[in-house]
């Protein structure tokens, strides 16, 4: 990603002239600020929407009418009162543990489809790049030494 801004820098601010550079430096910051922030807010609602999605999916098998979810919240429940907690407490500790392992699932397929949608995003804008200009050298700039 940091590579792809000192080109893109370079091929918006060519065609303005130096006297006009300030202004057009300041707007193109500010639009690549705003556009950043718009990103980081989509990206993380994509994410915090995905999230519940599969929370409420995952969540739907783990519940105590199901023989696997039964099993491991009683072995869970064993553990823990074979560490000192008492029946209800070794209960609730195993449900939550149980919906932790939910969220924590849930998360890692939410991130999963929120890079996959970014990364199908970036594919679908590379070809912009076929649009852009080569940037001009021009006459007044001194070559860098």
């Amino acid at each position: 990603m940091a590579l792809l801004f000192a080109p893109l820098t370079t091929a918006t601010m060519d065609p303005i002239p130096k006297e006009e550079m300030g202004n057009a430096t300041s707007i193109f910051n500010l639009l690549r600020n705003i556009g950043g922030s718009m990103g980081i807010a989509a990206a993380t609602n994509h994410l915090e929407r995905r999230t519940q999605r599969h929370i409420n999916l995952l969540g739907a098998n783990v519940n105590p009418y199901n023989p696997g979810t039964r099993l491991m919240l009683d072995q869970m429940r064993s553990a823990l009162m074979a560490r000192g907690a008492d029946p209800v407490t070794a209960t609730r500790q195993a449900y939550g543990a149980a919906f932790d392992m939910v969220q924590r699932q849930a998360a890692l397929l939410s991130f999963l489809e929120t890079f996959r949608a970014l990364g199908i995003l970036f594919l679908l804008v590379l070809p912009l790049l076929l649009l852009m200009k080569r940037p001009t050298r021009r006459p007044d700039a001194a070559p860098a030494h």
